[in-house]
């Protein structure tokens, strides 16, 4: 919430407020649906990617990312 508060010779603040993760969790969330939704593409896109022998497991990352920052910008209601 305050790092860039900490580099006011380089940049200065105008104006500084907290911004909810409510929104961000439900994004990511949404994110996670259109993943799931578009599973058969998005598998094409990361044997391409990350190779036939690393889809598999980049598939999962993926899904645990999305998950993950969706539990973390929606803890404790967003705040």
């Amino acid at each position: 919430d305050d790092l860039l508060l900490y580099f006011q010779k380089d940049l200065v603040l105008t104006n500084h407020w907290v911004v909810n993760g409510k929104h961000y969790a439900q994004t990511s969330e949404k994110w996670l649906e259109n993943f799931d939704a578009s599973k058969e593409k998005i598998r094409i896109i990361l044997k391409n990617v990350y190779g036939e022998s690393q889809a598999v497991k980049w598939e999962a990352y993926w899904r645990t990312f999305y998950m993950s920052c969706a539990e973390l910008w929606g803890y404790n209601d967003g705040n």
